[in-house]
């Protein structure tokens, strides 16, 4: 009985990060597992640039120095040399991570039971076949709580035959409809012809894929001007926005979204658990920053008509003072800039909420 000292269940990111950035060049025997691994998804990671994503610049695949929001009649554009908004595709990522591997193999199957045995747990496919291993980390998706918030959106990439004259990354555009939750539109320009256009809701129920596919497409004919184009790919996908209370004992480690890495405010997850492995500390966020994000969530769910507040936090904030507040390195004072750009007495009942619950 072969017992390997490591097993990845779920080959996600965070498992490729986790494999590259400690296990690479190490002398031991691993094994990933995933039914999908070889599936050709190629979502994109973004983030804002930082001190620990540096290492990985040359993974980037597209970088914008100017973001813009929208709502109603208001447009604000943020600016940053220092700190651009970048991406970075998950199949670029995953070549990185495995290039001149010597100690995994993969099995494409899912895992129905993890089971303790003494020194090692005894892992079981779907196909009923074990698998033997001293340590696990689990990145497998969150279990989605039905009464709790959701970021969920479905984005695609468009090929516009004639081009298009968008070149700033817009991360939020509220002239969509608001009737199913907290709704926006993320589009980032991709090259002179193509275009990542997402829509993205808040709310605690998920739609039906033609809803958001509509939007989309009433967005790029009638807010864009768009009418020719071809729909080359498209990614989905739901996030937590609530806390994630991972397991983590006995050499059983939950890393990636299962482990906590997502910021519940706005999703991004894939710097943070980067940041969190080169430093080898606890926790994927501070403990301000996490109770900053429980009051905003909260107020999130008390008040249908939120989409200001966005417009508001980008208007107080200069564009790296936004950005290091989104990778949660914001200084004191920014963090107080955003506190004050909260509506007083809505920020006060979800704080009491928050403390409450």
């Amino acid at each position: 009985m072969k017992i390997y000292d490591i097993a990845f269940v779920g080959m996600g990111a965070s498992a490729l990060g986790t494999y590259k950035l400690k296990y690479h060049n190490q002398d031991c025997s691993i094994i990933g597992i995933d039914k999908n691994f070889n599936n050709p998804r190629d979502n994109f990671f973004a983030f804002w640039m930082t001190d620990w994503m540096s290492p990985f610049k040359n993974l980037i695949k597209n970088q914008w120095i100017k973001w813009e929001f929208y709502y109603q009649q208001q447009k604000i554009t943020h600016e940053s040399i220092i700190s651009p908004y970048c991406v970075i595709r998950y199949q670029d990522w995953k070549k990185f991570c495995l290039e001149e591997t010597h100690n995994i193999s993969f099995k494409e199957n899912n895992v129905s039971k993890i089971k303790k045995n003494n020194d090692f747990f005894e892992i079981t496919l779907d196909n009923q076949e074990k698998i033997y291993s001293k340590k696990i980390y689990d990145s497998r998706s969150v279990t989605m709580e039905s009464d709790r918030l959701k970021q969920h959106f479905i984005g695609n990439i468009i090929s516009v035959k004639e081009g298009h004259q968008i070149k700033n990354a817009r991360l939020m555009d509220f002239r969509v409809t608001q009737d199913q939750g907290l709704h926006f539109i993320y589009l980032l320009p991709l090259d002179d012809t193509r275009l990542l256009v997402e829509s993205t809701v808040f709310s605690k129920f998920l739609l039906d894929s033609s809803w958001y596919q509509n939007q989309i497409s009433t967005y790029v004919e009638i807010n864009l001007g768009i009418k020719k184009y071809e729909i080359v790919d498209t990614e989905q996908g739901v996030l937590p926005m609530f806390e994630v209370n991972s397991q983590n004992e006995n050499n059983y480690i939950q890393i990636g979204a299962k482990g906590g890495a997502t910021k519940i405010s706005s999703g991004y997850a894939f710097s943070f658990f980067l940041k969190q492995l080169a430093s080898e500390k606890g926790d994927y966020h501070s403990y301000w920053d996490k109770w900053m994000d429980k009051i905003f969530v909260k107020y999130l769910e008390n008040n249908s008509k939120s989409d200001e507040i966005f417009m508001k936090m980008a208007k107080k904030l200069s564009g790296e003072e936004f950005g290091s507040f989104m990778m949660g390195n914001a200084k004191f004072s920014t963090k107080l800039k955003t506190i004050f750009a909260m509506p007083k007495i809505g920020f006060l009942k979800s704080f009491i909420n928050s403390t409450l619950s």
